[in-house]
Formats: structure tokens, C-alpha cells, sequence
């Protein structure tokens, strides 16, 4: 096999020479499924209720809940594929990708199971909740568990392609299965009658397609893998395991805990509580997508390095990316705090826009979001288990007094909100990065500085240019306040292109458009 590498082309094994294009294709396929996702629940809301919507909400919670069973494997793998291409070693790489292949089939069959037994159980626990809506909440479950089970069995495919640092291709499909989808839902939900549990089958047979399509792309891109679960071993199943559970145990807290929120929020006040706190939620979402979008091509791209033993790179790479983690972070969350009630009222109605609600959202985004590089990082290292565990521990044991001091009879949505947002900043705000720093023996006050203080002060015209738009619009002049916001995007365009873009890219931006540096 390592024939192979001398008949190919020198290429950057890590990823690094893919990284902006794979960007660029992440994004503009996450705008497909901003579409989407402001479009459907919209027109949940309009044709079955408010009550379907939150129900909606209600299926998307148990498949997070599922989503354990997986062990935190899917394309987390990724890390390893990188590392061992990047070495040469692909007889490893084949027997990690049938190992995880064959753990993923079996892990499957057990989500299967599951989703069959609360189908069943669902009645029991939360028909006085439900009422009459039980059947159809069955219904959404049933069938959103089963698109999780296509997912999870295909996991071993989308690692594939993404150790392969062919993200452009795995967010393509990413976004085509979510415009199938949505044509498929919005059919169901305007000419039968069988409204949210239709778009769940809708769903369901769009992820079994496009799911399918990602393994002919495996076949076509990994020309190094073969297909041949009698590479998989005992030991080899066992590490992927072991390192999935960590990734899960890395990843799955912050889900976790909003989804232990979003059950309480319809245990205590119902599903239509649930449907006004998802919205601002799902638009904070949004941010934190596009963010994930940028992180998670780090850990395949550090376990290149690691492979290569480049400790330098990677804490430069660390040091790099966070800083634009921030520059991302900083205005898109800045302006959901300033019109994010705007966003809501045109969006939902008047009814969704809480301004205390968005603004605690985003607010309280900024640090954790800005900062998932940490674990990225962490991960690609395989140095993310102790932190994993620590951070889970601490997560809920934060929240937990979180509970005990606001009750849970009189909860009102703010108290959901903080009681997701101040747990979050202090482990993923504070504790993990902490933590990174001292992996990568970097002081911690010096990456504050150079990753958080300076994308602050370049930001800062734009959050007064915007306080000034939202003035001018709560005083009835729309054009002064349209004025404004472009006036702070200008000039947030050209200070991160003068102060934040690399040089390089500079002087090819700048030659592309025939101008000089």
C-alpha cells in the first residue's frame, strides 16, 4: 500500500491547503440550512399550532437523548484517518475505519431498539403532559429515531471523508439532504393531513438517500480504504470506542444540558413554552453551527500534525484560529443582542420576540462558542478524556445549584436561559481553555490578549455604529438606521481585512481584483 504515495502528487496531508476552500463550502451549505430552519418552524406554527411546533421541539430532545447510544463515534474517527494517512500507514487506517465500521452497524441496531421501546413507553411517561397531542408525538419520535439509526450506521462514511479533509463534499451533502428534506416536509405538511409526523418520514427518507450517496463518494475520494470488515479487530474496536466515548463525553454535555432544559420547560409550562424558547435559541444556533463548521476541520488537521510531530504548528494553529473564532463570534452574537427581537417578530410573530431572552442567549454565547477551538484542538490530540470529564462533572453540577436556587415551579424562560448560559461560560468559557493552554504550555494571559482583546477592539466601531441603528429604528427612522448598520459592516470589513487577514491572502484577494497592495 505504501506504493501509493509515490505514485501520487505531493499534496498537504493536513489539510491546511483545503482549509479556506472547505470553509467557504461549509458556510454557504450552512446557508441552506439557515433557510431551512427559519423557514419550517414558521410554517409549523402557521398550519398545525404552536402545540405541533413544540412537539417538533419535543422529537428533535429525544433524538439528542439517542444520539448517547452512538458512543460519541460517527466522524470523530476523522482524527485517526488524518493521522495515519498523514504517516502512510494505511493497512492501520483500513483496520480503523472496518472497526469503527463494524461498531457503528451494531451500535444501530441498538438505537433501533431504543427508538422502538420509548415509541411505546412514551404514553406512560408523558401522556398527562401530552393529552390528546400523544399519538402524534409517537409518531415524530418513531421517525426521527429512525433517521438517527441511518445516520449512526453511516457514521464510519462521514469520517471517512472528513479524515480525507474533504469537508467541501460532507457539508454538500449535508445541505442537499436538507433542501430534499425540506421540499419532502413542506409537501407533507400542505397536501396530507398528517402534519409534523409526515415531515418526520419526510426526514427520515431524506437523511436514507443522501446517506447512501456519501458512501459512493467514500468509494470515489478514499482510494486508499477498502471496505472489509474482516480487517476489523477486537482492539482495534475497543480504542475507537474508548476514544469515541471521550469525544462524546467531550461534545454531548452542552446538548445535553439544553435538552434536559427544553423536558423540563414542557413538564413545568408545556409544549408551547418549548416553541418560544427554541426560537431564540435556534437563532443563537445558527451562530454556533457556523463556528462548528470552522472547529471541527481542527481535529483531523492536528492529528496530521501530531503525526508529523509539528507541536510548534499546533500551537499556532491554536493560537490563529480562536482569534478568528472571536472575530466570527463577536458580531454575529452582537447583533443578535441588538436586533435579535427584530429578527423574532419578523420571523415568528410578536408572541417569539423577547428581547431579555435573545439577549441573554447571545450574550452569554460569546466565550463558549468562541473558544469550542480548545476542545477542537484537545481532540485532535488525543489529550481531550480528563478535561472531558472534569467539564461534564462540573457542567451539571453547576446547574444542579442552578435548580436548587431557582425551584422548579416557578420557572419562567429567563430562568431556563441562564441556567443553560452561566454553566456554559464557566467550563467551556474558562475551564477548558485553561486547560488547552496548559497542554500547549501557553501562557494563558498572553493567548487572552492576542485571541480575545484584540478581535474586542477591532469590533468595537461596529457595536456603536449598531447602537446607534437600533436607536434610530426605535425612533421610527428606518433609513438612518439602515444607513448605520451598512456604515459598521464597512468598516468592520475593512479592519479585519487590513488588521486580521494574512498578508497572503491580502495580495491574492487584491490581485484577483486587478488592484495593488
Amino acid at each position: 500500500m505504501t506504493e501509493i504515495v509515490k505514485n501520487k502528487k505531493t499534496e498537504d496531508l493536513t489539510g491546511q491547503d483545503r482549509f479556506a476552500w472547505n470553509l467557504f463550502v461549509s458556510w454557504a451549505s450552512q446557508f441552506v440550512l439557515i433557510f431551512s430552519g427559519f423557514l419550517m418552524p414558521r410554517l409549523v406554527d402557521e398550519k398545525v399550532g404552536q402545540v405541533a411546533l413544540g412537539i417538533w421541539d419535543f422529537g428533535w430532545s429525544f433524538v439528542s437523548y439517542l444520539a448517547f447510544v452512538g458512543l460519541g463515534m460517527g466522524a470523530a474517527f476523522n482524527r485517526y484517518i488524518a493521522k495515519h494517512r498523514a504517516e502512510g500507514d494505511f493497512l492501520r487506517l483500513n483496520k480503523v475505519a472496518n472497526s469503527v465500521a463494524l461498531v457503528q452497524f451494531t451500535l444501530a441496531f441498538v438505537a433501533f431498539l431504543v427508538t422502538i421501546l420509548f415509541y411505546f413507553l412514551l404514553p406512560t411517561f408523558f401522556a398527562d403532559t401530552l393529552t390528546e397531542h400523544t399519538h402524534m408525538a409517537q409518531g415524530v419520535v418513531l421517525f426521527l429515531g429512525f433517521s438517527l439509526v441511518i445516520d449512526m450506521a453511516s457514521g464510519s462514511a462521514r469520517g471517512l471523508l472528513t479524515g480525507y479533509h474533504r469537508w467541501d463534499i460532507h457539508n454538500a451533502l449535508h445541505a442537499g439532504s436538507s433542501v430534499f428534506s425540506l421540499i419532502l416536509m413542506m409537501c407533507a405538511l400542505y397536501f396530507s393531513d398528517w402534519g409534523v409526523v409526515g415531515m418526520a418520514i419526510a426526514y427520515c427518507l431524506s437523511t436514507l438517500v443522501f446517506e447512501l450517496l456519501r458512501f459512493v463518494f467514500v468509494a470515489k475520494v478514499c482510494k486508499e480504504f477498502s471496505f472489509n470488515l474482516r480487517l476489523a479487530n477486537i482492539k482495534t474496536c475497543r480504542e475507537m470506542m474508548f476514544f469515541g466515548i471521550k469525544s462524546m463525553v467531550s461534545n454531548i454535555p452542552p446538548i445535553l444540558l439544553l435538552q434536559t432544559i427544553n423536558i423540563l420547560l414542557v413538564s413545568t409550562i408545556g409544549p408551547a413554552a418549548l416553541a418560544v424558547f427554541a426560537r431564540p435559541m435556534a437563532l443563537t444556533k445558527q451562530v454556533r453551527t457556523f463556528m462548528s463548521k470552522f472547529t471541527l476541520m481542527l481535529a483531523p488537521t492536528t492529528g496530521s500534525m501530531q503525526g508529523k510531530n509539528d507541536i510548534a504548528s499546533i500551537r499556532s494553529l491554536f493560537m490563529n484560529t480562536t482569534k478568528l473564532s472571536f472575530a466570527f463570534a463577536l458580531p454575529s452574537l452582537g447583533f443578535l443582542c441588538i436586533y435579535g427581537d427584530v429578527i423574532l417578530k419578523y420571523w415568528m410573530g410578536n408572541d417569539y420576540a423577547l428581547w431579555h431572552l435573545i439577549m441573554i442567549l447571545s450574550l452569554g454565547g460569546i466565550l463558549p462558542m468562541s473558544q469550542d477551538t480548545s476542545l477542537r484542538i484537545l481532540i485532535g490530540m488525543n489529550q481531550h478524556g480528563r478535561i472531558a470529564i472534569c467539564a461534564f462533572i462540573s457542567l451539571f453540577v453547576i446547574f444542579s445549584f442552578g435548580l436548587l436556587f431557582s425551584g422548579i415551579n416557578s420557572w419562567e424562560l429567563t430562568t431556563a436561559a441562564l441556567l443553560y448560559i452561566v454553566p456554559m461560560n464557566i467550563v467551556y468559557g474558562f475551564l477548558v481553555p485553561i486547560y488547552t493552554c496548559r497542554a500547549l504550555k501557553l501562557s494563558w494571559l498572553s493567548y487572552a490578549r492576542n485571541s480575545l482583546l484584540v478581535p474586542v477592539l477591532y469590533i468595537l466601531p461596529f457595536f456603536m455604529l449598531l447602537c446607534a441603528s437600533r436607536y434610530e429604528l426605535s425612533n421610527g427612522n428606518a433609513l438612518y438606521a439602515s444607513l448605520l448598520f451598512v456604515a459598521g459592516l464597512l468598516v468592520t470589513v475593512f479592519i479585519y481585512f487590513k488588521y486580521l487577514l494574512a498578508k497572503k491572502m491580502q495580495l491574492k484577494f487584491l490581485s484577483k481584483c486587478g488592484l495593488k497592495a
